[in-house]
């Protein structure tokens, strides 16, 4: 029973506190009732007494007032689309969002913010132009991304990166993802697609054509930002596949299915799209188009936008401005740079190299090819960070060309991207968070772009919103190995082994032939300090992929941990003293316990930039934790900040 005292307390105070606990739970549509009271420390029956006599309304409908006025303010203050405030402020869809906000304020979310404007219009008119609103010519290019010098250092040009980005950015990409910062939604889509390989008829062209078509379609409608597009990684699983649309469709969890052909016919091409509606097979539309190659490439927005009239999608001008671009008007070009995909697609060094001389012939037809450039960054990343080359040489490369790329292109997301790969395997931090911001402001769907992003939180220690950006990559991309372990790799790091141990169950099947799945389930046993059972895992890996040197010092801390120290220390001696096997040194003294040759290798590594980027998260160099020298090599990383893992 509560004292006078304590329900005068409550009676004063708890209003106060539970519109606190509104605000800071806003997003959450689960925050239902029963949590409230438990968070406040009442009843129902004390929180209805409470709200009614100092309100006049029930529990329910204040709250929804509440989230109603917030976002009648986001309305005011923010460019936000219904359906994002909707998702802001907690209520369950757009159409709900409307409904109640009509009830309460006697006019639709859309007619209030037009409101609004106008009146802030007929404000702006009756005031002078200050000198800061007239255009200033920077004498840049048609970006307005200034020129950067020749022979700028490299530390200054991780500098300056940061204002390349905003420059090129815009209003549009860095207000409109740091607004929405709290991370995505796996189930926020309004409608899912997927674009099906085309099938072709011809020559080798033929093909490479068709492949090129799909993808602009495909690069299309990724430009909205509401409808979940599955990967052309995962749909490419379903070339020739005789599999039905409705069995594609519940693999890929989606509701429409795109699917087109092409064929020569002298010297024109024919391509014939169709949009099935998955659950009943039925053909919303079909349309054929003929041309040349390079008109065929306009045709493909043409598609696009069919597609999102048929899902009754509505496009905000940066989406409709996204979805008109086409990469080239260069079919030469074009064919090239498709050539150039194709061969990085194995991942080894004689094909890497060869997609870099695809792609600078793509340019040297198409100079403005700004997605040639930043294809050629990704290639020379994987170089540099797979030891294929030096890793500085790699690194410097892909960062020309990913800014040559954002120079032609200010919205291109997968050069900014690849910017924010770069800085992570520098231990760039702040570097790299900021540019896959700006990256996911472009490209909000790009399942590879979620990817990177999630073992960037991942390795800061921030697993809950790794989780988020892990699970939006695996929706667009549910088929795609790299992401399905990272995801898995993401619950174990955040300690929720339970969720990690029934995903590596699910995919055993789909996966047992990847390394990398005995590899993250290997990280899944050294994180519970499973030493045997990681060890058991390891060395399946290095079966089937001896040749990475990671895995295979991972491998001899596994069997030091387990008391096979005689083997591990047999090992050292082979690996060179160079500085991009530090790393692998460190690993090694990690599992004999050696802390001091441990943390001289750390501290070798940082002095050569050759540091593991998942250094502070890592249950490998755990044991370091309380020692001040780690620490100092935290801070000068920039990650003293963080909490290590329990």
């Amino acid at each position: 029973m509560e004292s006078g005292d304590t329900h005068q307390r409550i009676e004063e105070n708890q209003l106060k506190r539970l519109n606190e606990l509104l605000d800071q739970n806003l997003e959450k549509s689960d925050y239902t009732i029963d949590v409230i009271c438990e968070d406040l420390g009442i009843s129902r029956s004390q929180l209805f007494r409470m709200v009614k006599e100092q309100t006049g309304l029930s529990p329910s409908l204040y709250i929804r007032r509440h989230r109603l006025l917030r976002g009648k303010a986001l309305l005011e203050d923010t460019d936000w689309r219904v359906s994002e405030i909707a998702h802001k402020v907690g209520l369950e869809s757009p159409q709900a969002f409307t409904k109640y906000f009509t009830q309460e304020f006697g006019i639709s979310p859309t007619e209030y913010r037009r409101q609004e404007a106008s009146e802030a219009e007929r404000e702006e008119a009756a005031l002078p132009l200050s000198p800061e609103s007239s255009p200033v010519s920077n004498g840049g290019t048609e970006t307005g991304v200034p020129p950067l010098p020749q022979g700028i250092p490299q530390r200054l040009l991780r500098f300056g990166v940061a204002l390349l980005v905003l420059l090129a950015l815009g209003v549009f990409g860095y207000s409109r993802f740091m607004a929405s910062s709290s991370g995505p939604s796996a189930d926020g889509f309004v409608n899912s697609v997927a674009i099906l390989p085309f099938q072709s008829t011809g020559t080798d062209t033929t093909d490479l054509l068709a492949d090129g078509l799909a993808g602009q379609v495909h690069t299309s409608l990724s430009a909205v930002e509401n409808l979940k597009v599955i990967s052309r990684s995962s749909a490419e699983l379903f070339r020739g596949t005789r599999k039905t649309i409705p069995q594609i469709a519940a693999e890929l969890h989606v509701n429409y299915i795109l699917v087109g052909r092409i064929k020569q016919a002298g010297n024109h091409m024919l391509v014939s799209v169709e949009l099935v509606e998955a659950a009943q097979g039925r053909t919303l539309w079909s349309k054929t188009y003929q041309g040349t190659e390079e008109a065929l490439m306009g045709f493909m927005t043409t598609v696009a936008r069919q597609t999102i009239l048929a899902l009754d999608q509505k496009l905000t001008d940066a989406e409709s401005r996204r979805m008109d671009r086409t990469p080239t008007g260069n079919s030469d070009a074009l064919r090239e740079y498709l050539i150039g995909k194709q061969l990085m697609l194995s991942r080894s060094a004689d094909k890497l190299k060869a997609s870099l001389l695809r792609f600078d012939r793509a340019i040297a037809l198409d100079s403005g090819f700004a997605d040639a450039y930043a294809r050629k960054a990704l290639a020379y990343f994987i170089l540099g960070s797979d030891n294929m080359i030096n890793l500085r040489e790699g690194i410097s490369q892909s960062e020309q060309n990913a800014l040559k790329a954002i120079r032609l292109d200010s919205e291109n997301g997968l050069a900014y991207a690849i910017l924010g790969n770069a800085y992570r395997e520098l231990n760039q931090w702040e570097q790299a968070v900021t540019t896959y911001q700006i990256a996911l402001g472009h490209s909000p769907n790009d399942a590879e772009i979620n990817y990177w992003y999630s073992i960037t939180l991942r390795s800061l220690g921030r697993f809950e919103e790794a989780i988020q950006y892990s699970t939006k990559a695996l929706a667009l991309d549910p088929l795609y190995p790299s992401i399905i372990v990272g995801h898995i790799g993401n619950y174990s790091y955040a300690g929720r082994y339970a969720e990690a141990r029934q995903l590596l169950k699910e995919y055993a099947l789909m996966l047992g032939d990847f390394y990398v799945y005995y590899y993250v389930k290997a990280y899944y046993y050294l994180n519970l300090g499973d030493y045997k059972n990681a060890l058991k895992e390891m060395e399946h890996c290095v079966s089937l992929n001896p040749d990475i040197p990671v895995l295979n010092s991972t491998l001899q801390y596994c069997r030091a941990r387990v008391g096979q120290r005689a083997v591990a220390e047999a090992y050292l001696k082979t690996i060179p003293q160079i500085p991009s096997r530090y790393p692998d040194l460190a690993i090694v003294y990690a599992g004999l316990n050696d802390k001091e040759n441990c943390l001289k290798y750390l501290r070798l590594g940082l002095a050569q930039g050759t540091m593991p980027y998942y250094l502070k998260v890592s249950p490998i160099f755990r044991f370091l934790h309380g020692d001040p020298r780690f620490q100092e090599i935290l801070r000068q990383l920039g990650l003293l900040d963080l909490q290590p893992p329990a």
